[in-house]
């Protein structure tokens, strides 16, 4: 990307092939977010699968069809559905949440960058079947958001968190959403994974308050709100993790990791409770934007 690019006629996109949890969309947000706060008015859009949280529906994501099929056939791949969708917003810059697969034969795109960001995977993730190898070339950034090491990581950057502690509610504006008097106790559930697991989250506790994402009403970015809460009850996916240790409720929640396929949950609890984030690496991914 080159220097001056972050002017107001800018295009960033961001990628993601996740569709199992809302963590992949609100990363997006966290960036859109980041951007905003740095002052680069640019053009921001996500792209990614359906999702079934209301919400999307509502931010500035363009749902793209993701066939495996096409996508790991180098000339049907770059006539798709995902590269025509990139191709009429023509970004400048693309940042690739995890899911490098997908565009392996649509890389590169004209006069556009590509950074990718990863958490902690499988060391299977960067390997890919005989037509759809890694080629970490395509790339101008590797980007470690998590205390993870691989020998394709070139940069690494504290946990994408999707708010600052300055963007948070006010004390008591959780209690007055939900009609909890100021003495009660407030547990909260909160859950973006899975439909279902909240009941796991949840048990059969009475006074539980369930924050689940598929509801309509859901509050979002649930983020800016917890801090009311006296415990909170939460998978240990990458983005409640990271929030609760960057928003200063981790000594109040209770982690309960799921199994998922490519994220290592009990990993990140028994690993990661002491590190020490200094930053929102949403902001240090904007801090590249705008400096060029």
């Amino acid at each position: 990307m080159r220097s001056g690019q972050n002017a107001p006629n800018m295009r960033i996109a961001y990628f993601t092939g996740g569709a199992v949890g809302a963590g992949h969309l609100v990363r997006g947000v966290a960036l859109g977010r980041a951007l905003r706060r740095a002052g680069i008015a640019a053009e921001y859009r996500m792209f990614g699968p359906a999702l079934p949280f209301p919400i999307a529906g509502a931010l500035d994501y363009e749902v793209v069809a993701l066939d495996a099929a096409e996508l790991r056939d180098p000339v049907r791949a770059r006539a798709g559905g995902l590269a025509s969708a990139l191709g009429r917003f023509a970004p400048q810059l693309l940042v690739v949440d995890l899911f490098w697969a997908p565009l392996r034969h649509i890389l590169p795109l004209a006069d556009c960058e590509a950074w990718l960001l990863v958490r902690s995977v499988p060391r299977a993730w960067f390997g890919g079947p005989p037509d759809t190898r890694w080629e970490p070339r395509q790339f101008r950034r590797i980007v470690a958001i998590e205390p993870m090491s691989h020998p394709a990581v070139r940069d690494r950057i504290d946990p994408v968190v999707v708010c600052n502690l300055d963007e948070t509610k006010p004390p008591g504006a959780l209690r007055a959403h939900l009609g909890v008097a100021a003495g009660a106790s407030l547990v909260v559930a909160t859950h973006a994974g899975t439909a279902g697991e909240i009941d796991t989250l949840a048990g059969g506790g009475v006074d539980v308050v369930r924050c689940d994402l598929f509801q309509d009403a859901a509050l979002f970015p649930l983020a800016e709100w917890l801090g009311d809460a006296d415990r909170v009850i939460a998978g240990a996916g990458y983005n409640s993790f990271w929030e609760a240790r960057w928003l200063g409720w981790a000594e109040r929640t209770t982690f309960m990791p799921f199994a998922r396929a490519i994220d290592d949950q009990r990993w990140r609890v028994a690993t990661c409770r002491t590190y020490p984030m200094q930053a929102n690496g949403a902001d240090t991914i904007a801090g590249w934007v705008r400096t060029g």
